[in-house]
């Protein structure tokens, strides 16, 4: 289970973000860039509905484990897209900090250029491990795999 402390983190994050949203939106107003602020929030709207599959297709607690991970991913200049979550639990994720250590090993698979990167990922378990798919535009069609075996 989430702490509090964990959670108090992660809501201040998030009020950050928005508040930078809320910055940018105001900017184009000030200075009249209709589309440009139209574009800003469609895609704001695209990383709302992008998060969704996080907070419908798992566990409430797996949905935070997961939103955390996402944006620690955030962080290191990479926007993460999860495609898939088929997982029955987190634990072997969290005891292998994943997709965040599977993310900084690709790194330099990633082409990064001055917008962030989008990485797509699928999550499926099954009774031996736990597979991850990642996908990337930069990577003509190839996905990377990595597996996690249960012990």
């Amino acid at each position: 289970m989430m702490e509090a402390a964990q959670m108090v983190n992660l809501l201040r994050r998030v009020r950050h973000d928005y508040a930078n949203h809320l910055q940018v939106i105001s900017g184009y107003l000030e200075l009249g860039w209709e589309e440009q602020l139209r574009s800003y929030i469609q895609d704001i709207i695209t990383q709302i509905n992008q998060e969704r599959i996080i907070f419908e297709s798992v566990a409430p607690q797996d949905a935070l484990y997961f939103y955390e991970q996402l944006l620690t991913i955030k962080d290191m200049g990479i926007i993460l897209v999860y495609d898939d979550l088929d997982v029955k639990s987190t634990q072997y994720l969290k005891d292998h900090n994943e997709p965040v250590n599977s993310i900084a090993a690709l790194r330099a698979d990633i082409a990064q250029g001055e917008d962030d990167t989008v990485v797509y990922i699928s999550i499926h378990e099954d009774e031996t491990g736990i597979e991850m798919y990642f996908g990337c535009d930069s990577w003509d069609g190839q996905s990377r795999q990595r597996r996690i075996d249960k012990r």
